[in-house]
C-alpha cells in the first residue's frame, strides 16, 4: 500500500516506438532520432523531478502530432494488443492496488494525466498498476491548482519508515467501529501528509474498508478463541494481536491497513477483553 518499486527505465524508447507502430503496416508517425532524444530528455526531466508537475513535462518541444500519437498508442496497452507487454511488465508480481492496498491490479493509471501530458502517456514510471475503482475515482487530479491535492507518486514519494496510518477502534453498542486516519509523525513532511489525506479521503478507504475489515476478522477468529481461553485472557489477545501486525507489517508493510487495524485493535481493551465475541464489526461507523 502507498509504494511500489521503480520500474526499469532502459525499454522506455523501444515502448514508445512500438506505441506509434500498429502490428500491421507503416508506422503513425516515424520517429526521427531527433524526436528520441527528445523523448528521452523528457523522461529523464520526469525522473528529475520524480514525478512532479514541473515546467517541459507538457513536451511542447514535441510536435502536437507526435505527442497525439503517443497519446492514441497507449490504447494498445490492452491484453492482446501490441504494447500489451508494458501492461504485463508493470503489473507483474503487484497483487494488490496501492491505493487502496486490498483490490486486485486491473488497469494502469496515469499518475500525471494523458489528457495533458500527451508525450507522458506510455511512459512505464508514470503508470502505476491499480484496480479500477481506484483508478476512476483519482481521475485526472493533479492540474495545476492546490498542490496538496494531487496523489502521491507511488514511485517516488518520499515515505519515513514510521506508522502515518492508523485506525482508531472502539466498541459501540456492542460493535466495532474503526475509523482509519493518516497522522503526520516525525518523518512524515507536511506536503507528504497533506497529500496522504486527500487521497485516502478522495478514495473513500473507510467507506471501502468495512467489508475488509470484516472478512479479515472472520479470518482472526481461532486465533483470538485460543488466546482469550488462556490464564491471561485479554492480555493474551493483545498480545496475540501484537504479534499478528509485526507478521502483517513485515509482508505489506507499516502502513498497510491491515498492519494498522491489528495495531489499533491491541488498543482496545474492550475488544480484547471478550468484546471481539459480540455483534459484528461496523467499521467507520
Amino acid at each position: 500500500m502507498w509504494k511500489l518499486p521503480l520500474p526499469d527505465n532502459g525499454p522506455a524508447i523501444a515502448e514508445l516506438v512500438t506505441a506509434v507502430t500498429p502490428a500491421r503496416g507503416a508506422p503513425v508517425i516515424e520517429l526521427t532520432e531527433d524526436e528520441k532524444a527528445a523523448f528521452l530528455a523528457l523522461y529523464q526531466l520526469y525522473d528529475a523531478h520524480r514525478g512532479e508537475p514541473a515546467a517541459g513535462l507538457e513536451a511542447n518541444n514535441i510536435s502536437a502530432v507526435t505527442a497525439q500519437a503517443v497519446h492514441d498508442g497507449y490504447d494498445a496497452t490492452q491484453i492482446g494488443s501490441r504494447l500489451a507487454h508494458l501492461r504485463t511488465r508493470l503489473q507483474a508480481g503487484i497483487l494488490r492496488c496501492p491505493f487502496c492496498g486490498f483490490a486486485p491490479v486491473t488497469s494502469l493509471d496515469h499518475h500525471l494525466p494523458r489528457s495533458t501530458y500527451r508525450a507522458l502517456a506510455v511512459y512505464a514510471r508514470n503508470l502505476i498498476p491499480a484496480c479500477g475503482t481506484c483508478n476512476q475515482k483519482k481521475g485526472a487530479t493533479v492540474g495545476g491548482q492546490d498542490e496538496h491535492q494531487r496523489f502521491i507518486n507511488a514511485y517516488f514519494a518520499d515515505l519515513p519508515a514510521e506508522r502515518f496510518f492508523v485506525a482508531r477502534c472502539a466498541m459501540v453498542e456492542e460493535a466495532l467501529v474503526t475509523q482509519f486516519e493518516v497522522v503526520q509523525t516525525p518523518g512524515l513532511s507536511d506536503s507528504i501528509f497533506r497529500r496522504l489525506t486527500y487521497q485516502f479521503q478522495r478514495l473513500e478507504l473507510n467507506t471501502r474498508l468495512k467489508g475488509e475489515v470484516t472478512d479479515f476478522l472472520v479470518s482472526l477468529e481461532t486465533g483470538l478463541e485460543s488466546a482469550y481461553e488462556t490464564p491471561e485472557g485479554g492480555l493474551a489477545v493483545s498480545q496475540f494481536l501484537a504479534r499478528s501486525a509485526t507478521s502483517q507489517a513485515r509482508v505489506n508493510g507499516l502502513n498497510h491497513w491491515k498492519t494498522a487495524l491489528l495495531h489499533g485493535l491491541t488498543e482496545c481493551v474492550e475488544f480484547c477483553d471478550g468484546g471481539f465475541r459480540l455483534g459484528q464489526p461496523n467499521p467507520g461507523a
